[in-house]
């Protein structure tokens, strides 16, 4: 008998390592879509709208989702934003998905006047100018909101880590004097929101990560059961050090199905 349980479910680390595979994954997957349990990929990545997600995940790793399984910091952004006070324009620092998600808000973007900004939006980048970054400071000091959709320092490359979407806000943070609100995880946010798309009490959900300072924290921050998996970032052996205690620990996806999707 298969117990019934929502899953959210991180993804770098958790499903994959970037474009090499992580065994048991694809297998993981198959089982929750067989039996039918509820799950969603949470993920800190937003430069990738649901479908380029989607895309991602077959084509690099044939795993063959619907695009709706998907919830990003992006997402908890525009959740944010939607119950904020009425406001009429944006500055993005992003991806094309991003702007284009905030405009279908109904933001106008503004890049040539930061007195006429109400909100500005930090994300990951790569391209990012310093014309950019002194916008986004300037706008702040003339009143601007300032939104982080995740606030990851840096994340891996193949040649060694490199700074994310934390790092350019930190830039922009040290400047103004003035803290970002931050979307994605370790906020309770972007796990919050990820529940409600589900539908489901929080009490049947559980969240399944591999790093403790986000995934975990996220899930304990939002007072739902957390699982750490030793596939990515972080193992039993950093608990101690870091601070974050999981509510459990598994090696693998199997041992995850057989601890918690199983009834002996």
């Amino acid at each position: 008998m298969v117990l019934i349980t929502a899953l959210l479910i991180d993804l770098d680390g958790t499903m994959y390592h970037g474009k090499s595979p992580i065994p048991g994954a694809k297998a993981f997957i198959n089982f929750l879509e067989e039996h039918k349990i509820p799950f969603l990929f949470v993920t800190n990545n937003a430069t990738r709208s649901h479908a380029e997600a989607q895309h991602f995940l077959a084509k690099y790793h044939d795993i063959v989702v619907d695009d709706n399984h998907f919830y990003s910091s992006a997402d908890a952004l525009i959740s944010r934003l939607q119950v904020s006070d009425s406001q009429e324009s944006a500055f993005v620092i992003g991806k094309s998905a991003l702007k284009h998600s905030i405009e279908e808000l109904g933001y106008r973007l503004e890049n040539t006047n930061e007195q006429a900004v109400d909100v500005v939006i930090v994300s990951l980048d790569q391209e990012v100018s310093y014309q950019e970054l002194s916008f986004a400071c300037l706008a702040i000091q003339n009143g601007g909101s300032f939104y982080l959709t995740n606030p990851d320092i840096q994340f891996p490359s193949e040649n060694g880590f490199v700074p994310g979407a934390g790092a350019i806000a930190q830039v922009i943070a040290d400047v103004t004097e003035q803290s970002p609100i931050v979307c994605g995880k370790p906020e309770p946010t972007i796990i919050e929101g990820a529940i409600d798309k589900l539908g489901v009490p929080s009490s049947d959900v559980i969240v399944l990560g591999d790093n403790l300072l986000t995934d975990i924290q996220a899930g304990l921050n939002a007072d739902v059961y957390s699982v750490l998996i030793e596939t990515g970032v972080h193992h039993q052996s950093d608990i101690e050090m870091l601070g974050v205690t999981p509510d459990a620990i598994v090696k693998n996806h199997q041992e995850f199905i057989e601890r918690f999707l199983i009834e002996e």
